[in-house]
């Protein structure tokens, strides 16, 4: 199965994203999501399936589609030179008139007669509500219902009921102005409302805007030229003048300079680079200049990487939006039931067939699912946008819905509360044997030499501070995961073992008082063993991340239960929670026993857990949480264990994460509440006589703004929890 994505045009309401999707998914074995508010579908499609075929299927639909295939390339809205002409041309005829209603109303007779009213609307009726009729058509065949079929309904009642009166010259008034305004206040409120949705997906636009388009590439005689962006390949060197914009992801070959990467991660202080350094496209370069190797180019830098992954998750889709993709569905059908029953309400009890046909384009105009088809995918752009400003990248709408609901944290210790440099600071002989510091020091840093394990970080850390020239040779050597290693040196079996209980039994009596004080100081031990037996204590220590307890302090107060998880030993495990305000805490648990741990967080928890780890040795526990958090080094987004991924690696963007969520999901609430208020309040005002069309045209325009508007609220500045 191959993906595709495409931009979709001439989609008027949720609806309409309904019809589009199934007219793609009549090709056989291919499945779609079109999305209304960033307008845009997702096609996965078998080998055999061309992009031409999908195409052709979108226009049969009625709508207009074109492949995106480079994520770098804005697609900047296309100009609609034909639908600016026909919007245009109804404001033209619709504003005499509008001017001539007052006179009306006021008793006047001198304004417009029925056949210049006539030809002022039929153009419009005709040419400019042409799409609606098309789309309307298009709907219908494929056994659905959209905004286009209420309009069309509603507007070609009132013009030819209109043009029946003025054709017989028969009394009555003719309601050509309101078929012709309520055309022209639809149109222009699609005009606001797609300018409004832009805005709220515009957090792409600015990543994709921040690197340039050019690059100082070194040529063969040492001469650096300014040539395009897609004249430089991996490999090359560029030149980074201060002050300028990053254009590729690269490695530093010479030069130091403090590079901001406020854009990527929110971080508001430089960072110094030097040789070896890596840089990120889009980010800014300080006073200094820098060369680099090239890594990374167009849509293989991280800055691509955040932008497909921004877009993905904006194109999402909330559980919640499935409640109101089923009612939609049946909206449509419903309000022209209610508007034929208006209609025989009027014509046969009341006796006026004009009042009741009034009433009944009133119900249909009113009606239409625009703003409940904005509701949620509006709210979910927007949010999304706002976490990818901040530093917080969102996967997925489902890992923002989940995460607004959760009332547990799950943290791992070691490198997520702590800052992961672990330090050996004790060495203690526990044995009767030749074991003293230098000899253990060079024991342990021999078996972790091929580890990449933080303790053996630290072993060979304090081996080289140690001065210790040469390690012995080791032999058979192997890994338990949980466990530790194991290898022999001159025939005797060795092994570097996380502490357990079980030592205080083969140890001197030592142990027991070395271990508590040890533990007591909220240190991690780990053995070293010969033939089994306990030889020394290695003893390491972590500090913690300076934001950990304001982060722990913030979670409280969102009403969250924070919680350790830990391999590490219960004594020490439970000094760091100490420091930290954690009460709950679950300490010696193996790698493969952590996801067994959040699940049964999750059975007592039914509103969900949030579990936050490093994303590489907490994998199988970030996936078995509602929502996995991977703290990275900020431009690692390749974790696909976890739902949110915090670029900045800033452990307070935990709860940062938590408020974005239920700001989001509350804006969804309300603009739902929005959308439905206005219908349930105007179809009743529309069946009683108390709504014009015209009045209802307005008002449709106004929901669909409205609800648009208050999701770019999410954009304000909050205060912290």
């Amino acid at each position: 199965m191959t993906e595709h994505l495409f931009k979709i045009t001439g989609l008027r309401c949720a609806n309409c994203a309904n019809t589009a999707r199934k007219a793609l998914e009549q090709i056989r074995d291919v499945s779609a999501e079109v999305n209304f508010a960033t307008e845009e579908a997702i096609v996965r499609a078998p080998d055999h399936v061309g992009v031409a075929q999908i195409i052709e299927a979108i226009k049969a639909a009625g709508y207009g589609a074109t492949e995106i295939r480079d994520d770098l390339d804005v697609a900047a809205a296309e100009t609609d030179t034909l639908g600016r002409a026909r919007f245009w041309l109804a404001v033209v005829c619709a504003l005499p008139l509008v001017l001539q209603m007052p006179l009306g109303l006021l008793g006047m007779h001198d304004h417009l007669s029925a056949t210049w009213q006539l030809i002022l609307a039929t153009p419009v009726q005709v040419w400019v509500a042409w799409p609606f009729y098309r789309g309307a058509w298009h709907a219908l065949k494929l056994r659905t219902s959209n905004m286009d079929v209420l309009i069309s309904l509603g507007t070609l009642a009132a013009y030819s009921y209109s043009l029946v009166l003025w054709w017989t010259d028969s009394p009555g008034d003719v309601y050509f102005e309101a078929s012709v305004v309520v055309i022209t206040l639809v149109m222009a409120g699609k005009i606001l409302e797609h300018r409004a949705k832009q805005s709220s997906a515009s957090a792409i636009t600015r990543l994709l805007h921040l690197a340039p388009k050019t690059a100082w590439q070194l040529t063969a005689s040492g001469e650096f030229v300014s040539v395009p962006l897609a004249d430089v390949r991996p490999g090359d060197q560029v030149r980074i003048m201060s002050g300028e914009s990053v254009p590729v992801d690269g490695v530093v070959v010479t030069g130091q300079s403090a590079v901001s990467e406020a854009m990527l991660t929110g971080e508001p202080a430089p960072v110094e680079k030097a040789e070896g350094d890596k840089v990120y496209a889009g980010t800014l370069n300080g006073d200094g200049t820098l060369i680099c190797r090239v890594t990374g180019v167009g849509r293989s830098t991280v800055l691509a990487g955040i932008a497909r992954l921004v877009s993905q998750a904006q194109g999402s889709r909330a559980p919640v939006q499935a409640l109101v993709d089923r009612v939609s569905a049946w909206f449509v059908p419903m309000v022209v039931l209610i508007a034929l029953l208006t209609l025989l309400y009027g014509g046969l009890l009341l006796t006026d067939w004009q009042t009741g046909l009034v009433r009944a384009v009133a119900v249909l105009v009113i009606s239409c699912p625009c703003a409940l088809g904005l509701a949620t995918p509006t709210a979910i752009m927007v949010g999304i946008g706002e976490g990818a400003r901040q530093g917080i990248l969102v996967r997925d709408a489902d890992a923002l819905q989940r995460a607004a609901s959760a009332a547990v944290v799950v943290f791992d210790k070691t490198g997520t509360l702590t800052q992961g440099q672990v330090r050996l600071t004790d060495v203690v002989n526990v044995s009767a044997g030749p074991f003293d510091r230098m000899q253990a020091l060079a024991l342990a840093a021999a078996l972790e030499a091929g580890s990449a394990h933080p303790i053996a970080h630290a072993v060979r850390a304090a081996a080289d501070e140690s001065a210790i020239s040469a390690l012995p040779s080791v032999s058979n050597f192997r890994t338990e995961a949980g466990v530790g290693v194991f290898g022999q040196i001159d025939g005797v079996c060795y092994g570097l073992e996380r502490w357990t209980n079980q030592f205080v039994q083969g140890g001197a009596d030592t142990i027991t008082t070395t271990t508590s004080e040890l533990m007591g100081e909220g240190k991690s031990l780990s053995v070293l063993t010969y033939d089994g037996l306990p030889a020394a204590l290695l003893a390491f220590s972590d500090t913690l991340r300076p934001d950990a307890i304001e982060a722990i302090k913030r979670l409280n107060r969102q009403g969250l239960t924070p919680v350790m998880l830990t391999g590490d030993q219960p004594e020490a495990a439970r000094v760091v929670a100490a420091q930290l305000g954690i009460d709950d805490v679950h300490a010696g648990i193996m790698p493969a026993g952590k996801a067994g741990v959040v699940s049964q967080l999750m059975m007592a928890h039914p509103a969900g857990a949030i579990m936050v780890g490093d994303g590489i040795n907490d994998a199988p526990a970030l996936a078995s949480a509602s929502v996995g958090v991977a703290m990275g080094s900020g431009m690692d987004i390749a974790m696909e264990s976890a739902g949110i991924v915090l670029m900045h690696n800033r452990l307070t963007g935990v709860p940062e994460a938590v408020s974005l969520s239920r700001r989001t999901l509350s804006k969804i609430r309300q603009n739902l509440f929005l959308a439905f208020i206005y219908n349930v309040l105007a179809i009743p005002l529309a069946v009683s006589g108390a709504l014009s069309p015209v009045i209802a045209g307005a008002a449709m325009a106004c929901s669909s703004i409205s609800v648009v508007g208050n999701s770019l609220l999410l954009r304000r500045k909050q205060q912290k929890d």
